[in-house]
Parts: C-alpha cells; structure tokens; sequence
C-alpha cells in the first residue's frame, strides 16, 4: 500500500495582468502545493477509509447561524422601531416577516450541522476501531501475479487464513475488525 502513495509538494510560477486604480499592471506570483496520490490498489487495501473533517463544515454553520441570528435581529428592531400597522395584512406580513423568514434562513444551517455531526461520529467510531484493523492488516498479505489478498497464518477468530480475497472481500474483513465495515 505505502509503495502505491506518493506525496510531495509543487510550487509554480504564475503571470498576468491586475486592474489596479491606475490601471492594468502586470502581476507576478509564485504558489506551492501539497499534493498525495494513491493507486487503486493501494486504496482497495486501505486499513481504513478516507476520513472528511467536520471542522470547515462546522465553521461555516456557525457563520451562517450568525447571519441568521443577525437577520432575525434586523427584522424584529424593525418591527419595534416602527408602530406596528394597523391593517391586519401588513400586520401579518410583518409578523411572518419576523419569524418565518429566519426559520427559511435556518434550514440549510441545520442540514449543514446535521453533515458535520455525522462525519464526526462516523470518525469517532472510525478512529476507535483503527488499532484492531491496522493490526489484521499488518499481517496480511497481496500477491501481484494472482490479484488476491490472504493471511498465510490465523491472526483473529473470524477471519480466514490460507484463503485467497479479493481486495475488496480483503478491506471488508479488516474494516468489520475495526467496527466501520458498514459505515
């Protein structure tokens, strides 16, 4: 699998033009970028998957709240700054205004909170199962000429030894070791 992932990083020159309040200047910058590449095979043996952080999505739910929290205060300091209408129909308009319009606002910062709390629950029960799985499949072993995985030797009750896998069937045995074959 480590013979499969490469990484390193890239830097790079770049050129063009920029507006600027004079006018159009010429621009020059340099970028460096981190990058890991792994083969297919290397990711069909993985000894567990690919780990998305909750952080950055947490992050943006927590602006957004802001936003909604600034909206919903925006609009009830204009309903008390103003007396409120004596017809009935704007007085409805504005009190539908006041709540349903943050309510409207509030539902993609839920769904966004609701993702992030699943990909950490799902990391969480992913990083308590690792140790076990990192250790079934340390022991096993991939032939190149035949495309199979196997353990030549028994390293834990339920998985079988001497027995050709297929990569998947392979990933499978050590991702139910850890907890996380079903996730």
């Amino acid at each position: 699998m480590s013979d499969g992932t490469h990484s390193g990083y890239s830097t790079g020159v770049h050129t063009g033009f920029g507006v600027a309040p004079s006018g159009v200047v010429p621009v020059i910058g340099t970028s460096t970028r981190e990058f890991s590449h792994s083969s297919a095979l290397a990711r069909s043996l993985a000894w567990q998957p690919v780990l998305p952080s909750a952080g950055p999505l947490s992050f943006l739910g927590s602006v957004l709240m802001l936003f909604v929290l600034f909206v919903f205060g925006l609009c009830s300091i204009g309903l008390t700054m103003e007396p409120l209408p004596s017809h009935p129909l704007r007085m409805m308009a504005s009190l539908l205004g006041l709540y349903l319009f943050p309510i409207v606002l509030s539902i993609p910062v839920v769904a966004i909170f609701t993702t992030a709390f699943k990909r950490a629950r799902r990391n969480s029960k992913v990083d308590s199962g690792r140790h076990r799985a990192r250790h079934v499949w340390s022991h096993g072993y991939y032939c190149h000429r035949c495309a199979v995985a196997y353990w030549p030797y028994p390293t834990e009750p339920g998985i079988p030894y001497r027995v050709p896998l297929a990569p998947s069937h392979f990933r499978w045995y050590v991702w139910n070791t850890g907890g996380y074959a079903k996730l």
